[in-house]
C-alpha cells in the first residue's frame, strides 16, 4: 500500500473558507501546515515532509529567502511549490521546484504538488545536476523544469546514458525514430534545439549538448553545484 504523502502548507492567517489545508486533505495528503518562517524550518526539521507549498500572497516573510535557508541547511532536494499572486512574474532563481498563480482549481494544485513529489528511483534518470523523470516526462535542471514530449524525453535518455559519448546522427535516428534514414535529419536538429533550451542556460552557446561538425553530438552533463 502506498504511504499517504506528507505535504507542509505554509500559509499565512486566512478566513476559514479560503485556507487550502481541508481542501488538501481531502485530496489525500496528510497536510501540516506552519504560518511563519520559524515554524515552517522547524516542521521541515522534525517532520520531513516531501514537499512544501508556500502560499506566497498571504506570508510576512520572504520566499525566496526560506527557499535559500533550506538549500543551506542540507534541504536542497525538498522540493518546494511556490503559489503567486495572479499576474505575479516567474522567478526560476527563487529556488522553487513549481510554480502556480492563482487563481487555480484545486484538481491543478493537487496535479501540481502530485508532479513534484518524490518518484521510485527506476522512474528517474540523474547524471550530474540533470534529472529525467521517464515516466511523466520532464527535466529538471539546476532547479529548473521543463516538460517533454515523448520523442524528446527519449531522445534526452538515450543521451543520459551515452554520456562523454559522440553519438552520432545515424545512431539517433535509429534509436530514438527507429529509422536507418538520415538524408534528412531536420526532426533531429529541432528536438536538438528544443532539448538545450530545457538544459542549457544558454541555448545559443551550449556546454551541455554540444555538436560534433559533420558527425553528431556530445551530451556531457553539468556538475552539481556545491554546497
Amino acid at each position: 500500500m502506498t504511504p499517504t504523502p506528507t505535504i507542509l502548507l505554509v500559509e499565512g492567517r486566512k478566513p476559514t473558507v479560503e485556507r487550502l489545508a481541508p481542501v488538501l486533505n481531502d485530496q489525500g495528503y496528510n497536510v501540516l501546515t506552519a504560518n511563519t518562517r520559524r515554524g515552517a524550518l522547524n516542521k521541515v526539521r522534525k517532520e520531513l515532509p516531501a514537499v512544501v507549498v508556500l502560499d506566497t500572497p498571504s506570508l510576512r516573510f520572504s520566499s525566496q529567502r526560506f527557499c535559500e535557508t533550506l538549500r543551506n541547511s542540507g534541504s536542497e532536494v525538498l522540493p518546494v511549490l511556490m503559489l503567486l499572486p495572479q499576474g505575479a512574474t516567474i522567478d526560476r532563481s527563487d529556488g522553487a521546484r513549481g510554480h502556480l498563480r492563482y487563481p487555480f482549481s484545486i484538481k491543478k494544485l493537487s496535479n501540481r504538488i502530485g508532479r513534484i513529489l518524490p518518484v521510485p528511483d527506476d522512474e528517474t534518470l540523474q547524471v550530474g545536476s540533470i534529472t529525467l523523470n521517464l515516466k511523466q516526462r520532464y527535466v529538471v535542471c539546476d532547479g529548473r523544469e521543463s516538460s517533454l514530449t515523448p520523442r524528446q524525453a527519449a531522445l534526452l535518455e538515450v543521451f543520459m546514458r551515452h554520456t562523454d559519448e559522440i553519438l552520432t546522427r545515424s545512431f539517433l535516428m535509429k534509436r530514438v525514430w527507429k529509422t536507418d534514414y538520415v538524408g534528412d535529419t531536420r526532426t533531429l536538429e529541432v528536438h536538438i534545439h528544443w532539448l538545450r533550451k530545457a538544459i542549457e542556460k544558454d541555448p545559443s552557446s551550449p556546454v551541455c549538448l554540444r555538436t560534433v561538425r559533420r558527425i553528431g553530438y556530445r551530451f556531457e552533463a553539468p556538475e552539481k553545484p556545491k554546497k
